[in-house]
């Protein structure tokens, strides 16, 4: 993998927990199981949390690449959920979060974005809103609606890069 401006910077990235009553059922089930690799990690509180590997303009959209998998199984693997190599596209009026599906990529929610806070050369949006759409609710096999909330997740890029919204 080629090294980014962004991979020695522990704090840009975005985390995430997906949704509260998924992982409790995940949890209870005797072989459910929650797994991350490829720079993906579990932060402090328990969000999922993938890092920053670029930032890009593309016709009026603010792109943001991120890396890692975490994987949910269940039901000796008739139950598998991946949110692989997420992409966060912002536009002036609108937000939306999309996952690497085998060669695909896969729109699979709409973020409600607050306001940026800037901290120092950090952009943030925390406790961003989100909710099931797209190809989402077909991902969780039919369980969850469109439209369906999902947790809040907070986002953290360098301040440059940021869009004004």
């Amino acid at each position: 993998m080629t090294p980014t401006p962004f991979t020695a910077r522990a704090d840009l990235g975005f985390a995430w927990s997906v949704k509260d009553s998924f992982l409790q059922y995940i949890r209870g089930m005797h072989d459910g199981d929650i797994s991350w690799r490829d720079g993906a990690a579990v932060t402090d509180a328990g969000q999922f949390y993938f890092p920053l590997t670029q930032v890009r303009g593309v016709d009026g959209t603010t792109e943001l690449g991120f890396r890692g998998e975490v994987r949910f199984t269940a039901h000796r693997g008739l139950l598998s959920v991946s949110i692989k190599d997420p992409v966060i596209r912002i536009t002036h009026d609108r937000a939306e979060l999309a996952v690497r599906v085998g060669d695909a990529e896969e729109h699979i929610a709409e973020l409600d974005l607050p306001a940026r806070i800037i901290d120092n050369d950090v952009a943030m949006w925390l406790d961003a809103r989100s909710k099931l759409a797209g190809s989402g609710p077909e991902m969780f096999g039919g369980t969850y609606p469109d439209g369906e909330p999902l947790a809040p997740l907070t986002i953290r890029i360098p301040e440059a890069a940021a869009p004004v919204r």
